[in-house]
Parts: structure tokens; sequence; C-alpha cells
């Protein structure tokens, strides 16, 4: 077991006033067997009454509405957590062997794992590491170079993106080779912003592997949200109205 101190801010800045904003945030470490929050809170601005609920996934939701003119939507989390990876998560849902929106494979992946399955033999956890292994040889992790709409198969062909891009391929991968696997946003040793990774299911339980960098997941991991895919994960989402055409965020995260 391991204590550790998070950190985790956005600030959303818009280049135009706008109102009747509807926002649902998934920035609230879930409490589950593998981590304990000892402290969490959370800060919003503007000032707005929210209310907590659960997803279908087990995410905790944050929901807000602030109808007034604003140009600008800031909120952070501080808190401290006991992880201890010896545990095992065992909430399987069965849509995690199907493939999404974000992890449909086309014809390079497809190829791809026809070309490596052969060399995927053994446990799932076998078979999940030399998929990982298989993908680390191809991929070059690269910013700026795929977006957060792309998908497993796009970020494939290019040979290069971010943790979110590894992380879809690799799902796309193993739910191809039978293995149920999900989508993981949190916060980790290796990154200023959130990061991504996955977990698979071994026939009874849950494990993490983080396919960016080629390495199990230990105890500096904080999950935040789960899923079938980023759709499922993303931290923020709104509906607003205004004149508005873009808006600027700039994420920080902490785990020491």
């Amino acid at each position: 077991m391991k204590r550790v101190d998070l950190y985790f801010s956005t600030k959303l800045t818009f280049d135009d006033y706008v109102h009747n904003h509807s926002f649902a945030l998934r920035v609230i470490p879930p409490e589950t067997e593998c981590q304990n929050l000892l402290s969490c809170s959370l800060n919003i601005q503007p000032y707005v009454r929210t209310d907590q609920t659960i997803d279908a996934f087990g995410n905790n939701v944050t929901a807000g509405y602030l109808s007034g003119e604003h140009r600008f939507l800031d909120f952070e989390i501080k808190g401290t957590a006991e992880v201890d990876q010896t545990k095992f998560r065992t909430d399987y849902m069965p849509c995690y062997l199907y493939q999404s929106q974000y992890t449909k494979p086309g014809v390079s992946l497809n190829a791809f794992y026809s070309e490596v399955k052969g060399k995927c033999a053994g446990s799932p956890s076998e078979r999940a590491e030399a998929l990982c292994n298989a993908l680390s040889d191809v991929m070059c992790y690269e910013k700026g170079a795929t977006d957060i709409t792309t998908t497993a198969e796009q970020a494939f062909v290019l040979k290069k993106g971010v943790c979110q891009d590894f992380s879809h391929i690799l799902i796309s991968l193993l739910r191809m080779d039978g293995i149920a696997a999900r989508y993981i946003a949190g916060l980790a040793f290796c990154d200023g912003e959130t990061h991504s990774w996955v977990e698979f299911w071994t026939g009874d339980h849950w494990e993490g592997i983080d396919p960016a960098n080629n390495c199990p997941v230990n105890n500096d991991y904080i999950v935040i949200s789960q899923g079938r895919d980023f759709r499922d994960c993303a931290i923020d989402r709104g509906v607003m109205f205004g004149k508005y055409t873009r808006q600027l965020q700039l994420v920080r995260s902490i785990l020491t």
C-alpha cells in the first residue's frame, strides 16, 4: 500500500461569453478495492451548486448549470489516497468485450493482429503483455500528431500518438483476442496532465497495463474514470449557448 497526494486542475477559457451552460465533470476518483480516498475536495469557479451522481460505469459525476454569462470554467481537486494494486477489482461488465466507437479496428489493425496473434499464447495476462510489447515495437509517442477525436485505427495508421491512442489500440487488440478490456483515465507518475491506460479481464479480476510506457500499473496510478473508451471517461462535457468559437483548455496534475 502507498499513500499519495493528488492534485488536478483544468481551466476552460472561452473566446466570448457563454450562458445557459450545463456541464458534467468526472474528476472525483472512485472508491475501489485498489484505492481508498482519505480526503478529496472539489473547487469550481464561478461558484455553482452541483449534484453528485454515479454513471453506469461506476464513475463519480458532478453536474452543474451556469445560467449567467461567463467566459471561463475552472475546477480542481485536491486529496490524499491509499493505493494498493495487490488487491483486485471484480466489477466486470460484458460490454467490455465488444469494440466501441474509438476502438473499432480497420484494415491496418486487423492486419496487425493477424500478424502478431500467433505470438500471443498462454493466460490473458501473458497475451496482454505480448500484445503490449508488439504495439510498443511499432508505435511512437508523439504529441500533436493526433487529437481527442482520433480513433485506434487512425492512430495506428500514423504509427504515432499519445496515451489515449496507445490505450485505444491495445483495447482494440485485446478485444480482437477475446479479452475484455476497458479504458482508464487518471493520474500517474509520468504526466503533468491526465493519463490513460488499460485494464484487462483475467477471468476473475482486472489487471492494469500502461501501453504508452509498456509497463504494468502499480501504486503510482490513481483511477479517475473508466469506460469502453475515451468517450465514456471524458473529464468534462458541456452544452452552452453563446457566440464563442473555441475554448482554451489548460490542464495540470500532480501525483506525489
